[in-house]
């Protein structure tokens, strides 16, 4: 490993040690942060910073087709920096040490985390057999879960295609063999065994809501059925998902929870043909939690709270317009809640500061060209959650919820075959997304359905990975077709692209240098 990816282990490790949750023992006045106590290990393996990952999984949402960089938007807006280069499947930015900060770093941190735990267990001073046994079986969920991220990232699907290998050491220098697909499935399949094991021994066994950073056997079956699903192996998932369920089965109904309040913000103001005439009037709209405890990590949906956020980065991501067809737009909540903002046009150089006829100061306006070619689509993007009351809702959510395994479970009965079965379980999910049972219960169990009330409910963040595993385990044959300009301010340069669905692109290429350095071979 190079010298600053040592660098970064070491340091997460120590911010991790000198955190509130984990100073629940007497500091150590020397400042030192040797391990020589069981409840140091503890408020390791339960801390919240295992599970805030930057950007993780965010800018794999370019890859898929659930986001669309129109070749008019493109122009109109000045977008030709590294997101484009992303949507445009650019391995000379992609193969670059610029994606390293986003999934690559933060996924070797959090295995090295895992590891240190690991490492130290039998060399501190212990407080009780059960919560040496919980600490454990913490740390080898979260080292398997890890793992699995970095899996379904960098790897193709194939079980005898290049892995990423298993890492069980602190020692950077120790770098496992890349292996196969199935050798690193099978690895993170030990340790999910062992870890609910130890976690059923510990008394670890019920869905714990107060404590969500800390895994439980619960835990463990809903990412065992989010993995199954992945894999192709259905009735697994179904079990795992239906066993997740019976432990933690919360459904959040927006329209009728109070925390969840749309603000709006910005007036937008649409002009007629003559760019002189304000014809309509729109605002740009975000969901803001409020109240005591509104915060992403304490989403009662959450079996693990873990999260992403894109917009640090000041990215906006259009939706497409196959995604925006998917949304009844009157009666589905999430639409009103987490797509129709207009942040696209508010938050780029899309709308003119315009003097109008008649009218004392300067507005800003949405031109009548700029209508014609931004799609109505186009002027949405996904915002949900905040970090806190009053602040912009910016997060993806990346661990395991309950709506993800109602879908799992509907997806799972509609390819047994059981039609009436997998409606139910949507039934029960939409019925808390939609202003009325009647439009909530308007939907049947095909598996086109589900896979539809999939993308509306798991956002464009999940898209890429589900053309991966469909294309993989369902030989669904999806391809990526998209126009780009190879000149982004000039519309006559306009080329397309295909990614079909044997092509190695599928796995984000790892950075050359880190591969290099590790002699892994390529995808």
């Amino acid at each position: 490993m190079n010298t600053i990816y040592k660098i970064a282990l070491v340091l997460f490790a120590v911010s991790c040690m000198s955190c509130e949750k984990f100073l629940e023992e007497t500091p150590d006045k020397s400042g030192s942060a040797y391990i020589y106590h069981m409840d140091q290990l503890y408020g390791l393996s339960g801390n919240y910073s295992l599970y805030q990952a930057g950007y993780t999984w965010t800018d794999q949402i370019f890859l898929g087709d659930a986001t669309e960089y129109s070749p008019y938007y493109v122009k109109a807006t000045g977008e030709s920096g590294d997101v484009y280069k992303i949507w445009q499947w650019d391995l000379s930015y992609l193969e670059n040490g610029a994606g390293t900060a986003t999934t690559w770093a933060p996924v070797w941190n959090a295995v090295y985390s895992a590891n240190t735990i690991l490492e130290n267990l039998g060399d501190v001073e212990q407080t009780s057999p059960k919560i040496r046994q919980q600490v454990e079986g913490e740390a080898l969920f979260s080292r398997a879960y890890f793992h699995f991220i970095a899996l379904v990232n960098y790897t193709l699907w194939q079980d005898d295609a290049p892995g990423i290998g298993y890492r069980t050491s602190t020692n950077p220098n120790e770098v496992p063999a890349r292996e196969t697909v199935k050798y690193t499935l099978d690895k993170i399949n030990e340790d999910l065994d062992q870890a609910e094991k130890l976690l059923k021994e510990s008394g670890r066994t019920a869905f714990d809501a107060s404590r969500k950073f800390r895994p439980t056997v619960i835990t463990v079956k809903a990412l065992r059925a989010r993995i199954h699903l992945y894999r192709g192996n259905y009735p697994e998932a179904l079990k795992n998902a239906e066993d997740a369920l019976a432990g933690h089965s919360t459904l959040i109904d927006f329209k009728s929870d109070p925390i969840y309040k749309i603000v709006e913000g910005e007036e937008i103001n649409f002009l007629d043909k003559t760019n002189t005439t304000i014809v309509k009037k729109d605002n740009f709209r975000q969901l803001r939690l409020t109240g005591s405890g509104a915060t992403v990590w304490e989403y009662p949906e959450f079996y693990l709270p873990h999260v992403s956020d894109l917009y640090y980065a000041n990215r906006v991501l259009p939706i497409s317009q196959s995604y925006y067809n998917l949304f009844d737009h009157d009666k589905d909540q999430r639409w009103k809640y987490f797509y129709n903002n207009n942040l696209i046009i508010h938050s780029s150089r899309i709308l003119k500061t315009m003097n109008l006829p008649g009218m004392p100061n300067t507005v800003r306006c949405f031109t009548w060209e700029d209508q014609q070619g931004i799609k109505e689509a186009n002027r949405h993007s996904y915002l949900r959650f905040a970090s806190s009351p009053g602040s912009s809702g910016k997060y993806y959510l990346l661990g395991m919820t309950t709506a993800e395994m109602y879908l799992i479970k509907a997806e799972c009965l509609a390819r047994a075959g059981k039609t009436g079965e997998a409606a139910t379980a949507l039934h029960t999910l939409r019925r808390t997304r939609f202003v009325d049972n009647a439009s909530a219960d308007n939907i049947g169990g095909t598996l086109k359905e589900v896979l539809e009330e999939r993308a509306r409910e798991m956002a464009e963040l999940w898209r890429y990975f589900d053309i991966k595993r469909l294309n993989g385990a369902d030989n669904a044959n999806i391809s990526i077709k998209r126009t780009v300009l190879t000149t982004p301010s000039d519309l006559s340069t306009e080329k397309t692209i295909e990614i079909l669905p044997n092509d190695k692109r599928w796995a984000v290429p790892i950075d050359l240098t880190q591969r290099l350095l590790m002699k892994w071979e390529p995808n």
